[in-house]
């Protein structure tokens, strides 16, 4: 429940900062006789984007600091098999299923399916790292 709460909270200040760089993007695109498709161009870019910017928010927080702001507002920290911080192909390969939601939601299942003690995600497991209480 913890790692839940966790990304909420990481997931609300990434998309909160991309809403405000959204809107600024796409204001000037509003005067433009076709907003509709413009809106769904804008749209399906910025999902990406947001997939994007999602794992390389991840994957630098637990390189560098082994968590990440929802991480430690919930009392969590992502080690690798040594017990330091993952390396940055290690927290970027963890992270990657965070590009897009269904993909995350198949790494949990998956993972939690396929574990015994149902803590780590399947690409947690397949890169040795796993998530702990500070």
């Amino acid at each position: 429940m913890r790692r839940i709460v966790a990304f909420v909270i990481d997931a609300v200040i990434v998309y909160l900062v991309l809403l405000v760089l959204a809107i600024a993007f796409t204001l000037p695109f509003f005067t433009i006789g076709t907003v509709a498709r413009m809106a769904a161009m804008i749209t399906g870019v910025l999902s990406l984007v947001a997939g994007v910017v999602l794992v390389i928010y991840f994957s630098f927080f637990e390189m560098y600091e082994g968590t990440s702001f929802g991480k430690r507002v919930m009392g969590l920290v992502v080690r690798s098999k040594t017990g330091g911080n993952p390396s940055f192909v290690e927290a970027l390969a963890r992270n990657i299923s965070k590009v897009y939601w269904v993909l995350l939601f198949l790494d949990i299942i998956v993972g939690l399916a396929t574990s015994k003690e149902y803590t780590q995600k399947l690409s947690d497991r397949f890169v040795g790292t796993y998530v702990s209480k500070r």
